[in-house]
């Protein structure tokens, strides 16, 4: 492998259906930090033709029983195999292993996670996000702990030290319906606390906006912005005094990393791997619980604050600049795993 200016395939397992789609965020910026830093990244087409061999990393983002099938054929071109597999904690371990244990070649029976653990002899490296996540894979799936390497998110906004006098008023951003992401019980904590309550994110359907309306009601106190352009995020973050990711599971929440960074006080799920990026300067609450959120938001906005230490710490240690380099040791790291 060119252990200097690499020439690197970034390779996706599944179709992406909206442009917010966290697994092709990671990719790009990750592209944009690699470029940054001299090396030539791809986005393969694979409607083209490809001369595998050609590449110094073959990269691939995902996983799915597709890439299971193409992962066994192109590692006898280019075994330079690496894995971003992406895996949200929203099974047990004990349940990732069943399921990754349930496939018979033979009679064709498999799902993903089968397909995942069956090409890991093919896998050089494979790059998680936290070390909770490492566990993810080393006990889900019985990777070897030596190959997991982990490499954390970036934010992916400008920012500056210093930010504009805070408001007070939380702010949450996401796929507003989504289950996972708790926003309910969050617009329940902000009417019995009486909080202000900024909300932004897509909605995909009429039905999806019904049901945010249900739960917000009359409620004069708790505002839906709407689907908000980066500037219009970035303002945002720069007003918000608090920002607020109660999410029932969750692989690192790149909102919240990006309104630390604005110098915004964090209320985080203490499920998962997200907490691991705050340095304990995060509010950390039980997501099914409305009072443990409510109460972690009152904090901030009754004066207390982790800021400007926590924003300081998360633009020393996620800038893209450091995770870019952090990304190249990890390729790297091929070398010493045959």
């Amino acid at each position: 492998m060119n252990t200097n200016k690499m020439k690197i395939a970034f390779i996706l397992s599944n179709g992406v259906l909206v442009i917010s789609n966290g697994v092709r965020s990671q990719a790009l910026t990750w592209k944009k930090g690699l470029e940054q830093l001299g090396h030539d990244v791809y986005l393969i087409d694979m409607w083209q033709k490809n001369d595998w061999s050609n590449f110094d990393i073959l990269h691939f983002y995902g996983f799915s029983i597709y890439m299971r099938d193409f992962i066994n054929g192109v590692s006898k071109i280019n075994p330079n195999i690496v894995i971003s597999p992406i895996i949200d904690p929203n099974y047990s371990t004990l349940r990732l292993k069943l399921y990754s244990y349930f496939g018979i070649k033979k009679l064709n029976l498999t799902n993903p996670y089968h397909g995942l653990r069956s090409i890991k002899s093919k896998v050089k490296i494979i790059l998680v996000r936290s070390n909770f996540e490492k566990e993810y894979l080393v006990k889900g799936f019985g990777f070897k702990r030596e190959v997991c390497e982990v490499v954390p998110l970036s934010f992916n906004i400008p920012t500056h030290e210093k930010s504009r006098k805070k408001e007070s008023f939380c702010l949450h951003i996401s796929l507003l319906t989504d289950e996972r992401k708790n926003v309910k019980r969050l617009i329940q904590a902000a009417i019995k606390y009486k909080f202000k309550l900024i909300l932004g994110g897509k909605l995909r359907n009429e039905k999806e906006v019904k049901l945010l309306n249900s739960w917000i009601g009359d409620n004069k106190n708790i505002e839906y912005r709407g689907y908000l352009s980066n500037e219009e995020m970035i303002g945002l973050y720069s007003a918000a005094k608090v920002f607020a990711l109660p999410s029932t599971n969750e692989g690192v929440g790149i909102v919240a990393l990006e309104a630390a960074a604005m110098n915004c006080d964090i209320v985080l799920t203490n499920l998962g791997g997200p907490k691991e990026y705050y340095n304990g300067m995060a509010k950390l609450i039980k997501p099914q619980s409305i009072d443990q959120i409510g109460r972690a938001i009152r904090y901030f906005l009754d004066g207390n604050s982790c800021q400007p230490e926590l924003g300081s710490h998360i633009r020393s240690n996620y800038c893209l600049q450091s995770v870019s380099k952090q990304l190249v040791n990890a390729y790297r790291l091929i070398n010493n795993n045959p």
